[in-house]
């Protein structure tokens, strides 16, 4: 004889189903319909490197590098969104709006970091906000985004001739 499915039993499977799609936020910067959860990590390219600086020329000395951030989404859901911002520190000496890189000598060698090739917009905290939506799996979704870091040394600096560098933290927030 054929199993049969009473009501009560198809109730409670349609009542499991139903928790299981409510919408619910996972953490503050993950959202979607589902049981799941995210995460964020961030790796640096090859470091940002100008190469030889001539304060005689009187344009700036441009260079970049990426910043990727990789996001998973585990667990079973539809909708989900991982939302995150990406920080850069201000440096091993300044400030965000005026870092600088130390060397051999007392004068630091001025530049920046910026969000856009037409370097408008400083990279500081939070300067970067970013989000994608991911169906979650049991073994995990992963995206991946590189994000180009766009450095320049202003011309007219004069400074003693050696290396110079700076230390930048890149923190992801989600």
């Amino acid at each position: 004889m054929p199993a049969r499915v009473t009501a009560p039993t198809l109730t409670a499977a349609l009542l499991a189903l139903a928790g299981l799609l409510a919408p619910r936020a996972a953490s503050a910067a993950c959202t979607g319909v589902g049981l799941f959860s995210c995460s964020a990590t961030v790796s640096a390219g090859s470091p940002l490197a100008f190469g030889n600086y001539d304060p005689a020329v009187a344009t700036p000395r441009d260079s970049t590098s990426t910043v990727t951030v990789v996001g998973t989404v585990t667990g079973v859901g539809i909708l989900v969104t991982l939302s995150y911002s990406v920080s850069l520190s201000a440096g091993s000496a300044g400030t965000i709006a005026a870092r600088q890189m130390t060397g051999p000598s007392t004068t630091p060698l001025a530049y920046n970091l910026y969000t856009t090739n037409a370097r408008g917009t400083v990279w500081g905290t939070n300067s970067v906000n970013d989000s994608y939506s991911a169906l979650a799996s049991i073994g995990g979704t992963v995206t991946s985004r590189p994000y180009t870091v766009y450095g320049r040394i202003p011309p007219g600096q004069y400074v003693a001739p050696g290396g110079y560098g700076s230390t930048i933290t890149v923190t992801v927030t989600y």
